[in-house]
């Protein structure tokens, strides 16, 4: 739907429909200042902060608890990593370190080095890792009311159900929402891959995020929809738009019904291309819901978790190898690709000097596969965990930020390093583990056909490659709005890699955002892209759109795309065979 006066533009991370009146959130910080203590009130200060990390700690083991139950291993596995946060040098230890050797009062600790660790965090590259500076946000908050005896929002005891607004939700205070009194909810900032998001999708709660200023426009009471999918905002809105919506949702909900029935289906094509559709996970215990969704296998498995989970300290051979079998053993017989870290040295290495780096900087600095080729011992304990773990499934190992011939062949003597010594150890090693490569850094995907020769397969990390094409930062509001998957640059270079992919014979797989867009696995089918991998609740919509289309017409639609100039003239040809498509699936 196209925007009026009354409406607002945001980022649908939720889908579904919300109507109602609106309750609109102060935002709320514990107010601290600084106080120098006297040596001797160091003592009774550590006893303060020592009862408000007991009393934070039993708050998100409950938490932890009532999330698993309500909504899966997954979510409560958030809360983990606030967990192990209370027990890290970093933050707890830094903490203490301030109270007795600068003599700071606890709060004014707590708020400065819970301020400087997600500081650092919003450094990181990744969009998903910048993220979880909300973790710390949240345990920063969580032990300042412990510490001030505050308590947070009270969202339990709404005597009528309404549309909540607020600055922004931390993780915690999502996972505790009511689905029968919190109809939907938008926050003035967020991202997709904010663990608020996660866990809205989980509770199935319609929601928008990034609204920048929503909640200054709005005061308590007014009638508001919300529409998670396009990530509108209604104001006021009228009767005409109060039947529409409600109708659209009511759709949505009966084909996610049927999706989801449908999910063991294969997805092949109404002309018999048959496509792969694999998952896009965190940990060993998203395998679950891949199987849950239909998922065939994990395209990628981000390790980055192992690191992020105990701040500060690295994990060994044997925490990787547990975990990598874990996914291994849960998901055979289907292939497993595990990304090696992928990761800036500002959040790996305390006191790197990538540490300083901020912003553009740091996209385009150590991280990955160039600091896993720096740091040869962490990489090769990693590698050693993946080997071992290959006996116990289809392992394939994906590197990535790769951007030239010699950064695979030095990464591929280190696997053969490793399986040496893991064999001259007497453990069993699978006698063929895949190291593919992914396409994300412009250089790479020029130069396909010269890692071909090098790699055993290919996945296409749309995300990256997007914005390095486009130069643009998707995680800046600024620009943002100039991230265009199906931009001419972006398409003409898809179509360069899978084209020379296919003359080389390499698997060729997509496992960024595009994948999980029906509009632009119009375009991947078009292009032959025979192996798509998403986050595991978009599996069976994608599943189902497959089944809709032919690999013929995508064929026709790519081959006019490649000759048009502008990313809204691609859509403007490929949505009205889409629709058609959806309507009609006899449609050729």
């Amino acid at each position: 739907m196209a925007a009026t006066d009354n409406t607002r533009r945001g980022i649908g991370v939720s889908p579904g429909v919300a109507c109602g009146p609106s309750l609109v959130l102060e935002r709320r910080r514990a107010a601290v200042s600084a106080k120098t203590l006297d040596v001797a009130e160091t003592a009774s200060e550590l006893g303060r902060l020592a009862e408000a990390v007991r009393r934070a700690r039993a708050e998100l083991e409950d938490l932890k608890v009532r999330a698993d139950a309500a909504l899966g291993q997954g979510v409560a596995q958030i809360f983990d990593a606030q967990m192990l946060l209370l027990e890290d040098a970093m933050f707890l230890g830094e903490v203490k370190h301030r109270l007795t050797e600068r003599q700071q009062n606890a709060e004014w600790a707590v708020r400065q080095v819970g301020r400087d660790l997600s500081s650092r965090l919003s450094s990181i590259s990744d969009v998903y890792l910048r993220e979880r500076g909300t973790d710390v946000d949240d345990l920063t908050e969580r032990l300042l009311r412990a510490l001030l005896g505050e308590e947070g929002h009270r969202l339990d005891q709404l005597v009528e159900p309404v549309v909540l607004f607020a600055h922004d939700l931390t993780p915690s205070e999502t996972a505790q929402l009511d689905p029968h009194m919190i109809l939907g909810f938008a926050t003035d900032i967020g991202s997709r891959s904010s663990h608020t998001a996660i866990v809205a999708r989980s509770l199935e709660i319609p929601a928008v995020v990034g609204l920048h200023d929503i909640t200054s426009a709005l005061q308590s009471g007014e009638d508001v929809l919300i529409d998670g999918d396009a990530g509108f905002v209604i104001v006021g809105p009228d009767h005409d738009q109060l039947q529409e919506y409600r109708a659209r949702d009511a759709v949505r909900v009966s084909q996610a019904e049927g999706y989801l029935a449908d999910r063991d289906l294969p997805a092949e094509t109404l002309d018999g291309f048959r496509v792969t559709v694999l998952a896009n996970i965190e940990g060993a215990a998203d395998a679950q819901s891949v199987l849950e969704h239909g998922g065939e296998g994990v395209g990628l498995f981000r390790s980055e978790y192992l690191y992020l989970r105990n701040p500060g300290v690295l994990p060994s051979e044997e925490e990787h190898y547990l975990e990598y079998r874990s996914v291994l053993e849960a998901m055979a017989p289907r292939a497993v690709s595990i990304r090696t870290l992928d990761i800036g040295g500002e959040k790996l290495l305390p006191g790197d000097p990538a540490a300083s780096q901020t912003g553009a900087e740091s996209l385009l600095g150590l991280r990955a596969l160039r600091l896993a080729l720096r740091e040869r011992e962490i990489f090769s304990t990693q590698l050693r965990g993946l080997l071992r773990a290959s006996v116990h499934g289809r392992l394939q190992i994906m590197l990535p930020f790769v951007s030239g011939v010699e950064e695979l062949r030095e990464a591929r003597g280190l696997i053969d390093e490793a399986r040496r010594q893991l064999v001259d150890k007497g453990h069993e090693v699978a006698e063929v583990v895949p190291v593919g490569v992914m396409i994300e850094v412009p250089a790479a995907a020029m130069i396909v056909d010269l890692l071909a020769d090098e790699a055993d397969f290919f996945a296409i990390g749309s995300n990256d490659l997007i914005q390095y094409m486009l130069a643009v930062d998707r995680a800046n509001d600024a620009v943002a709005h100039m991230y265009e998957p199906l931009h001419p640059a972006v398409i003409r270079i898809l179509w360069h890699i899978v084209e020379t992919a296919r003359k080389k014979e390499i698997p060729v797989s997509m496992c960024g955002e595009m994948a999980s867009e029906p509009l632009s696995v119009l375009i991947l089918l078009g292009l032959g892209i025979d192996q798509l991998s998403m986050s595991p609740s978009a599996i069976p919509l994608i599943k189902n759109v497959v089944r809709r289309l032919s690999r013929e017409k995508a064929k026709e639609v790519l081959e006019r795309a490649l000759e048009l100039e502008t990313a809204s003239a691609i859509e403007d040809l490929a949505l009205p065979q889409l629709l058609t498509a959806l309507r009609d699936p006899t449609t050729d």
